[in-house]
């Protein structure tokens, strides 16, 4: 019997809608998508945003502290958890009131259950400078304790898992599914949007942007020489020196007027230019395709997606990724029956594994397992 229904559940996240923060927000739209398996479901958040939300919050709301309070105080069992970086707890890297808070939940009850959720680990890169390497021992340390504690460990990568075990030793490390920020109104629209030929895009943070289109240059150059592209469009912050580098380059190598920078948007305006994109250009490694948001929406727009990605992945479907070689030796290949083959299943991995129903019942079977 699924013994959910008769729980609470709290999750810990570093902020809510309307802050900008991608975590947040997943874990807000997974407490919505879990609300039917749960007595209640609320959010415990470390800072409340700026900016004012237009319209109530659908879910109890409030800081981790009080919440944590009330679980003491009605004695009811409870699953809580916690969707973890680095620093959204302490800059330090150590977030000794979480952690004590944490050890008292699990303490009060044997019927309460703590799960983390790792969205991101600590940065092992070289050079890094003495403040940096100090603070990675605290967050090694932090997620040490939170493992010890832990009734189940999640994340979104093989690189974090694998970093995770090599720490802590633990055998409850498991790989979550990541969901989209930014979806279409109705699933079918990626499938029966008019598409613009020879208009793609770009998404990202201006140095991911910049990244992007050095790697894929070679493509670029070639398809608009030939006039398969006409217009790129770059979709993200502006104002810093990569965004003046990607302009820079772009008109340098593709000429002025071809690469056009539309800054931030909302998201339904994301959702309009991925409606009606050609293509999209993505600068990812094949174990961070995973935990991509930006990929994630491509793939609920139906946007053919030009990424070096191995035919051989099965977690997104390698088989339905446009290889930048392949555009090379057939540069129509997106128009052809095979395109829209590729197209079509992309859609269909989303809508069957990565929308947020999907997701909670992948959350809720690992809960509840």
């Amino acid at each position: 019997m699924n013994t959910s229904t008769y729980r609470q559940l709290i999750i810990i996240a570093p902020t809510c809608p309307p802050g900008v923060c991608g975590v947040s927000d997943h874990a807000y739209k997974t407490a919505l998508a879990l609300n039917k398996f749960y007595k209640s479901v609320k959010i415990g958040v470390e800072y409340f945003p700026e900016v004012i939300r237009d319209t109530p919050l659908t879910l109890t709301t409030a800081y981790w502290q009080s919440l944590l309070k009330q679980i003491e105080k009605n004695s009811t069992p409870g699953d809580l958890l916690l969707n973890f970086t680095p620093t959204s707890y302490s800059k330090t890297g150590l977030p000794f009131k979480l952690l004590q808070a944490l050890k008292k939940f699990k303490k009060e009850s044997p019927y309460n259950h703590l799960y983390i959720f790792f969205h991101e680990t600590w940065d092992d890169s070289a050079g890094l400078r003495i403040h940096h390497k100090l603070r990675n021992q605290l967050i090694k340390y932090t997620v040490k304790q939170l493992s010890k504690l832990a009734d189940g460990i999640t994340v979104v990568t093989n690189e974090q898992k694998e970093k995770i075990i090599s720490l802590t030793n633990s055998k409850k490390v498991r790989l979550s599914l990541v969901g989209a920020n930014i979806l279409p109104v109705d699933k079918e629209n990626g499938l029966t949007s008019i598409r613009k030929p020879g208009e793609w895009v770009i998404f990202g943070l201006a140095h991911t942007r910049l990244w992007t289109l050095q790697q894929h240059l070679p493509l670029i150059k070639e398809l608009h020489n030939n006039g398969l592209i006409k217009k790129i469009y770059a979709i993200g912050p502006l104002n810093n020196h990569y965004a003046d580098e990607e302009l820079s380059l772009a008109s340098g190598q593709l000429g002025p007027g071809v690469l056009i920078q539309t800054g931030t948007l909302d998201p339904g305006e994301v959702s309009a230019m991925m409606l009606t994109a050609e293509a999209a250009l993505v600068g990812q490694t094949a174990d961070s395709l995973r935990k991509s948001g930006t990929f994630a929406a491509l793939s609920a727009h139906a946007v053919p997606v030009i990424c070096e990605a191995p035919v051989t992945l099965d977690e997104p479907p390698g088989v339905a990724i446009f290889r930048p070689h392949e555009l090379m030796t057939n540069q129509t290949l997106l128009t052809t029956i095979e395109g829209e083959k590729r197209r079509l299943l992309l859609h269909q991995w989303f809508w069957l594994t990565r929308s947020w129903e999907a997701i909670a019942l992948d959350m809720q079977s690992w809960i509840n397992g």
